[in-house]
């Protein structure tokens, strides 16, 4: 039944987070890794202890290791209850296992022992937010890459990033939350959301939003942090769950905008499945309850047509991850990632639609195909005032592989129709880089203004991701004095 669902959503406590997936049976340690960051022949590691001992009076011992046979490199030892430790001298590209032991004065044996986490160190752009290697199965039940990344900066000055946690048929319904003191030099973890999965973090009215999925295609939720997303809300549930063989909603962590008194944001309904994903908007009025479902309005969802004018020749087109924006004229439109794969052209186009800003449940219309940088992947536009135009982030493609994501560049434009390149801030193709197109990514950046800077976070796969796609990085960037 639509409405708010009778549950915690979230978890600050990985006990109660694994026994909400497992059952109350599941087996859980006292002492958990609650976060990782690999760097330049570095390791930073946070860790959490849960049991019954005053954590503050417990004495932590690192244990690092490397290779099949689990050599023991290293044996750290932070005492006065710390719960975070940097490790330095590293080699880079080595493969190492990290676990924490919980000792108590006067007890020979361990008071709790972390399960095994897995790290490979390297050099990486930005500041590492988190990490999951590729091979790390400690969120198994939803997946073991960092996904859609979300940013947004609270009116204390505090940064909140979140990534969920995917793998292709996996659970997909674990989001991770961090947050960020200092102006994202350093990170630590905030709390996790279950189930959650494609989530947008959003300001409204002082208090704290996330709206996602339960799942791939479950159920569209909405929930509420008065705390800067230490505890949450139960979620609402706006759309019922689908599924990949039904087709269900689908989202990225898109803009959020407000528009003639209302909230408005894309949302899609369909399934890769199932041969792709109609597109459409939810609203919801400014001043309401953005926890009511009744408040929530949602268009019809409307199909990709190869009639409208300028559109793509052959391939297998279809749209997704849409931009509500307003326009120029005082409009609003749905501009969306348009896949061209395999079809002419083949890269560089993208579709506005219209939307009815007087009718909330109107469908949407055609509006146009425009010329555009990045329409392969999913890209975030934002207008800023003191410019005066529109600007964004994308994958600007340079090879045959129109799934290039390991250049990302910087594009403004004064009407959303003619978009013009600024300079990659991130250029992994033309760097000597050893990793390829194949391996590296910058990819689904959720970005904010921050008065001269933009800062952004990124989906960043390298140092031996799976592939460019399944990425193991969470990372923090600035575009300082970005008008320039």
């Amino acid at each position: 039944m639509i409405g708010v669902r009778k549950q915690t959503w979230g978890y600050s406590n990985t006990k109660a987070l694994m026994r909400a997936v497992h059952g109350e049976e599941a087996a859980c340690s006292d002492l958990n890794i609650v976060r990782l960051a690999p760097g330049d022949g570095k390791l930073r590691l946070d860790w959490k202890y849960e049991g019954a001992y005053d954590a503050g009076a417990l004495a932590y011992e690192i244990r690092l290791t490397s290779g099949e046979d689990e050599t023991e490199l290293a044996v750290v030892r932070v005492a006065d209850g710390g719960n975070s430790a940097e490790l330095k001298g590293l080699d880079n590209g080595k493969e190492y296992r990290v676990s924490v032991r919980a000792m108590a004065e006067g007890l020979a044996e361990p008071v709790a022992d972390s399960p095994v986490r897995q790290v490979r160190t390297g050099d990486v752009p930005g500041t590492v937010i988190n990490y999951i290697h590729p091979d790390d199965y400690t969120y198994g039940f939803s997946g073991r890459s960092p996904a859609s990344p979300s940013i947004v900066k609270l009116p204390g000055g505090e940064w909140i990033a979140s990534h969920d946690v995917y793998w292709g048929k996996a659970g997909q319904n674990l989001t991770k939350l961090f947050r960020s003191a200092d102006e994202g030099r350093t990170w630590s973890f905030l709390c996790d959301l279950y189930p959650c999965f494609w989530g947008k973090l959003f300001l409204h009215r002082g208090a704290l939003y996330m709206l996602g999925t339960s799942t791939e295609y479950g159920a569209l939720l909405i929930g509420r942090s008065d705390d800067g997303g230490r505890t949450w809300s139960a979620p609402t549930e706006i759309i019922p769950e689908g599924s990949r063989e039904a087709r269900g909603p689908h989202r990225a962590p898109m803009p959020v905008v407000e528009h003639k008194g209302r909230l408005w944001t894309a949302v899609e309904f369909g399934s890769w499945q199932t041969g792709g994903h109609d597109t459409g908007i939810v609203s919801v009025p400014a001043d309401g309850d953005l926890l009511d479902p009744a408040q929530w309005a949602v268009t019809p969802f409307l199909s990709y047509s190869s009639v409208w004018p300028g559109t793509i020749e052959g391939g297998k087109p279809s749209l997704l991850e849409g931009n509500a924006v307003v326009t120029p004229d005082g409009g609003l439109v749905n501009l969306l990632r348009y896949n061209t794969k395999g079809g002419s052209p083949e890269y560089g186009r993208a579709i506005m639609l219209n939307v009815d800003d007087e009718r909330p449940e109107a469908p949407l219309s055609f509006r146009k195909v425009i010329d555009f940088h990045g329409n392969m992947s999913k890209f975030t536009i934002h207008y800023d005032a003191v410019s005066g135009k529109y600007w964004s982030l994308v994958n600007r493609v340079t090879l045959p592989n129109v799934s290039q994501r390991n250049i990302l560049t910087l594009v403004s434009s004064e009407d959303l129709e003619h978009w013009h390149i600024h300079k990659d801030v991130l250029n992994y193709q033309d760097n000597g880089w050893p990793e390829d197109a194949t391996k590296v990514g910058f990819q689904y950046v959720d970005w904010q203004f921050d008065g001269d800077n933009i800062v952004y976070a990124s989906r960043t796969a390298i140092n031996g991701a799976f592939n460019y796609h399944n990425a193991n990085y969470l990372t923090f960037h600035t575009i300082a004095h970005f008008r320039n």
